[in-house]
């Protein structure tokens, strides 16, 4: 796959390894707190396959972003703290069966995108915080996903603590 004159540069800038060398798989790659754009993401899925942690909170991402994660074969944990997000993104998140955890935290997900989020089959930890708590809802995605531990604004959810 060739490169465009802009996907050069963000390689070249972001990574120390040469262009030839970009690896497909990455243990952990972080993005936290720097300026990345949807297409920055899209020129990162587009050559690397496996990401067992990619962190993206406080990037620049958004909505639009997202769909970008599904070139790849495997996520383990996403974080996507603090982006521009909301439940949009879900049908896309649905398609990333991989995911183990998955951080929603300040973000525009509302109660009804974390109950569509017990589709994920191997999600174990999901955080979130959406502004109105709807417990119905909540509970519900317990139910859907008894063994994944659910963290609502900071705290941990269950069905019998209602401490909201």
């Amino acid at each position: 796959m060739k490169f465009n004159k802009k996907e050069k540069r963000f390689w070249k800038t972001k990574f120390s390894f040469g262009l030839n060398n970009i690896p497909e798989e990455i243990e952990h790659l972080t993005f936290r707190d720097e300026y990345l754009t949807n297409e920055e993401l899209c020129f990162i899925t587009s050559r690397i396959k496996r990401i067992e942690r990619l962190d993206l909170d406080s990037t620049s991402l958004d909505d639009d972003g997202i769909p970008c994660l599904l070139e790849m074969d495997y996520i383990g944990e996403l974080r996507l703290v603090n982006l521009e997000i909301t439940d949009k993104s879900i049908a896309s998140l649905l398609k990333l069966p991989s995911l183990k955890l998955l951080h929603l935290g300040s973000t525009k997900v509302s109660c009804d995108g974390v109950l569509k989020l017990a589709g994920l089959p191997n999600l174990k930890e999901l955080f979130a915080s959406p502004e109105k708590i709807e417990k119905e809802k909540l509970d519900e995605f317990l139910k859907r996903s008894p063994d994944c531990e659910l963290t609502i604004n900071s705290k941990p959810y269950s069905k019998i603590d209602y401490g909201f």
